[in-house]
């Protein structure tokens, strides 16, 4: 199975990890997750449903205070996103001086996608048109899709057209920032050209634009898929297969996350502003905040393990050494320490507890018992506890703490025989 896996998974688990397309995808989302969080922390300060706490931000205006910074940020992701995309690929092409450039017309392609013009009912049911204005469905959570999707096509146009040698070359006496601009100017009118005609030919289709079409036939599929437990269970399967073989098996599939789960996760958090019953039952935050207590392979109660009752000193002193990062979801020391690349006797409790890891709070979350997470975005490093509270509160803090528990029920037994033999090899009464 072994030899198996290594023949045929490792070759197309290292495709995807090299593809310049998905990965500037990841690092796309790497470089807007300061606008992500802003508008995460700031919709939570406006809408924690504390009695007291909303009566005090409302009667002292904190409220819409607070409300302001996610109207810029949240609700206009896309705009953000198809920029950061955009960039990131032109920095992995031959344009990569052009980039900041490529990332702005990737923006106005976005807009360029978008009818002008929106419908609003007035209390009176009478319908007023108002032309001038641009429908920002689209620049949230549902146009994440159309983002990704026109930041990859802008700097492919952009770089074919220069690789092509139609751009304006000017002497190299003009200062370099203007003869950027000029030799930027046929290759951008190509790809507004080339925008222009489908903005014009899916005006005569039932969908009327572009948006419409991605979102129904990509983005609700793909949302569909990612409210599957069995999808989240396929894709641990396959990260920690992939750090078995030393591959980080969650920077593979991070870009296949991000796409999926991350407008799920701001769907939620629009809804837990609005006061609204939260529509998905799986975000992106069900990784953070369950899957990946302790890193890959959830590895926290592991390391409590090793630190606090391994009889060999040298688990003891890899426990105490890993112990501080795994709290904050840093596990390399304990992966390739222990270690767990190609150590078939612990691949069982590496992948069996990412997987109860889900399953145990989404059973309890579908029946009713736990809530739903509200799907606000923090950075690595946020520690475990820290992290639940701000998905949900104090249930979830005790969820994680009960999770933690159950590592340590699962890692016991494979933990106590690999230290039981190094605890003999230490005193010199078992084989090399």
């Amino acid at each position: 199975m072994v030899n198996f896996l290594e023949k045929n998974l490792l070759p197309f688990a290292q495709k995807i990890q090299n593809n310049k397309y998905i990965s500037a995808v990841s690092d796309g989302f790497a470089m807007i997750l300061p606008v992500i969080m802003i508008g995460a922390i700031f919709t939570l300060l406006a809408s924690m449903q504390i009695s007291p706490y909303q009566t005090f931000i409302t009667n002292t205006g904190l409220k819409v205070f607070f409300g302001l910074p996610s109207k810029v940020t949240t609700d206009l992701l896309a705009l953000y996103t198809v920029f950061g995309v955009a960039y990131s690929l032109s920095k992995k092409m031959d344009i990569s001086n052009d980039a900041g450039i490529v990332g702005t017309i990737s923006v106005i392609m976005l807009l360029l996608l978008i009818p002008m013009g929106v419908s609003k009912v007035l209390e009176d049911g009478t319908v007023v048109e108002i032309a001038g204005a641009i429908n920002t469905d689209f620049l949230g959570a549902k146009g994440l899709f159309m983002a990704i999707i026109v930041g990859s096509i802008v700097p492919t146009i952009y770089n074919l057209v220069v690789k092509r040698g139609l751009v304006i070359k000017l002497p190299d006496s003009v200062p370099p920032t203007i003869s950027r601009s000029f030799s930027a100017l046929i290759p951008a009118f190509a790809t507004a050209f080339v925008f222009a005609i489908v903005r014009f030919a899916f005006g005569f289709t039932p969908y009327g634009d572009a948006n419409n079409f991605i979102y129904s036939i990509v983005a609700l599929p793909l949302q569909a898929l990612g409210n599957s437990p069995f999808a989240v269970i396929g894709f641990i399967l396959f990260a920690q297969i992939l750090w078995f073989f030393g591959l980080h098996g969650f920077m593979v599939i991070l870009p296949f996350l991000q796409t999926i789960f991350l407008p799920l996760s701001l769907e939620n958090l629009a809804a837990y502003e609005a006061g609204a019953v939260l529509p998905n039952s799986i975000v992106y935050q069900h990784f953070g905040t369950y899957v990946l207590i302790g890193g890959s392979g959830a590895l926290l109660g592991l390391a409590i393990l090793m630190a606090f009752t391994s009889k060999s000193q040298q688990y003891k002193q890899l426990g105490r050494l890993g112990l501080p990062g795994a709290i904050f979801g840093i596990n390399e020391p304990i992966i390739f320490g222990f270690p767990m690349v190609l150590n078939t006797m612990m691949i069982i409790p590496f992948v069996l507890g990412p997987v109860v890891a889900f399953l145990i709070p989404y059973i309890l979350q579908v029946i009713g018992i736990l809530p739903t997470l509200i799907g606000v975005s923090l950075p690595l490093g946020t520690p475990v506890l820290m992290y639940g509270f701000f998905q949900g509160g104090f249930p979830i803090m005790i969820m994680q703490v009960i999770l933690v528990i159950v590592q340590m029920l699962i890692w016991y037994p494979f933990f106590k025989i690999a230290d039981n033999k190094a605890f003999e090899l230490e005193q010199g009464k078992g084989d090399e």
